[in-house]
C-alpha cells in the first residue's frame, strides 16, 4: 500500500531522478512489448507505449508518496479521421493521441521523445504541448492489456528497487 500523498516539493528535482530511474528501467522492457507485438521494432523506441509507461511511472510516483495520476488526450477517434480536439500531445505540427502523468503542479512524461522532445520532461502543468482529453479513449480490452502489462513488470520493478530509490529529499 503506498505511503500517504507528500506535498510536491516546488522544486521539480526529486520527479525529475525518479522519472529517470523509471525510464532507465522500462527502456528493455519497451523492446519486448514491441517484439510480443509482432510489430517491427519503431526508430524511437517508446514509440506506442505511452499508455503502459505512463501508468507504471504513475505506480512508481505513487509509492514514492506522490499524488499521481494517469492522463490522456486522444485528438481524433481513429487514425484517419478529423480531429475533435486539441488533445494529447502537440508536436509542433499537429495534436498526437498520449498519455502521461500528473503530479501536482506538474506533468511527468518519460515517453515525448517519440515526438521529438526530450526523453524524460518534468514541466509546468499549464505546458501548452499537453492538453488532456475528458476520458482514456481506449477500448476496455486495452485498459486492461495495459494494466495486465504494468501488473507484469511491477515485481522485476520492486526487487530492482528493494532499498528504495535515492531522492535529494530522501534524508
Amino acid at each position: 500500500m503506498p505511503s500517504p500523498s507528500k506535498p510536491l516539493p516546488a522544486d521539480q528535482a526529486p520527479l525529475f531522478e525518479i522519472a529517470i530511474a523509471a525510464r532507465r528501467f522500462i527502456e528493455p522492457i519497451w523492446l519486448e512489448w514491441h517484439r510480443h507485438s509482432g510489430a517491427d521494432h519503431p526508430a524511437i523506441a517508446s514509440q506506442g507505449t505511452c499508455g503502459r509507461t505512463s501508468l507504471f511511472l504513475q505506480r512508481v510516483l505513487s509509492t514514492q508518496g506522490f499524488g499521481a495520476n494517469w492522463v490522456s488526450g486522444t485528438p481524433r477517434s481513429a487514425p484517419f479521421e478529423p480531429e475533435i480536439g486539441p488533445y494529447g500531445f502537440f508536436c509542433g505540427q499537429s495534436w498526437q493521441s498520449h498519455a502521461w502523468v500528473e503530479c501536482g503542479d506538474f506533468i511527468v512524461d518519460i515517453t515525448a521523445d517519440q515526438f521529438g522532445a526530450s526523453p524524460v520532461l518534468v514541466v509546468d502543468r499549464t505546458d501548452k504541448r499537453y492538453n488532456r482529453g475528458d476520458r482514456d479513449a481506449a477500448l476496455p480490452t486495452f485498459v486492461l492489456a495495459r494494466q495486465r502489462a504494468v501488473d507484469d513488470i511491477w515485481p522485476q520493478w520492486q526487487r530492482i528497487n528493494a532499498g528504495g530509490l535515492k531522492s535529494s529529499r530522501m534524508p
